[in-house]
């Protein structure tokens, strides 16, 4: 029996043991090394009175027993080197065990007011890590007074540093652009539903009467017809776009029940309905309000209501006095409004609370006066009839 108990004994060590006769117990080795990955962060700057820093931050994830370095270089976007910016290149050093390095680029000035501008400040050749993100956006805000007022009121340049003018209307033939635009006519009944879902009192038509190009504007005229009449347009299947910056240039109409409005849907809503396709306003304005524009966005799902994210801007005069420029500067994940350059509201992508963000798609422009309806009330004895929104021109920029 004792003999029997030794075979076993040594079978089972020499079961343990690898071909080399060595123990099968593993034994743990040096733990393999982790690549470091570097991030680079945007930065939003304000152009003061006189020269200021723009200041990237470069992080790792973890830290290096050794040096890690990156080469870095500026890159015009619609800020430009040496006229908004100094350009710049170099490198920057994460010294052994630290996590944290910065780049400081100088933000130049001028008295031009420029609205957002932004530049790259892009990574490339580390050494040691790798380039978790090549690309910082350095935003220069700018607050320098608008200059472009003349008599009849803001005006904007055709041609912006930094974009190409993807598409415009200026209104300067004597009819609509069809091409362009088509008329949404009728009184917005659909399920049973009427007054466009505002429960709004005007009949939208294509009557000059209503609406009418001349003189190098468009001008949409609310009328006291029994029922309240007006003109409404639409872009959509001819013009949509996604992303750019967006200038709208109009006088608007005043009056308790009056409702101007120039926006955008999203060009899916025929298939997602609506507040999923989602909605810009880049102006509202109620009559009985009418030195304020409203700037909002609309988000949600078809079937559970909508949510919203809106600011006002009070201009300190009526907008009826003379022309605005009414601006959106959207981009990828955030749009932000102005007014006459002048920045007012901004959403992002984190501003949609858990419900998809719909804002990186093609959208289309709609253009409106309407009457009465959930936001402006009615009409009363105050309000003066006629009642117009004259456009100057729309214009769409996109970054080269």
């Amino acid at each position: 029996m004792k003999g029997i108990i030794q075979v076993l004994l040594l079978t089972i060590f020499l079961m343990s043991c690898g071909d080399d006769g060595s123990s099968g117990m593993s034994v743990a080795g040096p733990a393999p090394t982790v690549e470091p990955e570097i991030t680079i962060l945007n930065a939003r700057v304000l152009e003061g009175l006189e020269e200021t820093m723009a200041v990237l931050n470069l992080s790792l994830d973890v830290a290096s027993e050794s040096d890690v370095s990156v080469d870095y270089a500026t890159v015009s976007r619609t800020a430009v080197a040496e006229a908004d910016f100094m350009p710049a290149e170099g490198t920057v050093t994460f010294p052994a065990g630290e996590i944290s390095a910065r780049i400081n680029i100088p933000i130049l000035v001028d008295t031009t007011k420029e609205i957002e501008e932004t530049f790259d400040v892009v990574l490339r050749n580390s050494q040691g890590a790798k380039i978790a993100n090549t690309t910082g956006i350095v935003s220069i805000t700018d607050n320098d007074t608008a200059v472009n007022d003349t008599g009849e009121g803001y005006a904007t340049a055709s041609s912006i540093d930094g974009y190409n003018l993807t598409w415009s209307d200026e209104f300067d033939g004597t009819t609509l652009d069809e091409e362009s635009w088509t008329y949404e006519i009728g009184d917005g009944c659909a399920q049973g539903i009427c007054g466009w879902g505002n429960n709004e009192l005007q009949i939208y038509t294509d009557s000059e009467e209503n609406l009418v190009v001349a003189d190098g504007t468009m001008t949409i005229t609310a009328r006291p017809d029994s029922p309240f009449s007006s003109s409404r347009i639409i872009t959509q299947d001819k013009r949509e776009f996604q992303y750019g910056r967006i200038d709208i240039r109009a006088k608007l109409p005043r009056g308790q029940g009056i409702w101007p409005a120039i926006w955008m849907l999203g060009a899916n809503i025929s298939e997602v309905g609506w507040p999923a396709s989602g909605e810009i306003d880049i102006m509202e304005l109620v009559g009985h309000e009418a030195q304020t524009s409203h700037g909002t966005a609309h988000w949600g799902r078809s079937g559970e209501g909508s949510r919203s994210s809106s600011r006002r801007f009070d201009i300190g005069e009526d907008f009826a006095e003379r022309f605005h420029v009414f601006t959106i500067l959207w981009k990828r994940n955030s749009i932000q409004w102005y007014v006459d350059e002048t920045f007012f509201h901004e959403i992002d992508n984190v501003s949609t609370q858990g419900f998809a963000y719909p804002f990186n798609q093609d959208f289309f422009f709609i253009m409106n006066v309407a009457v009465g309806g959930n936001w402006p009330g009615n009409p009363d004895e105050t309000t003066v009839f006629p009642q117009t929104m004259e456009v100057d021109y729309i214009r769409v920029f996109q970054e080269i």
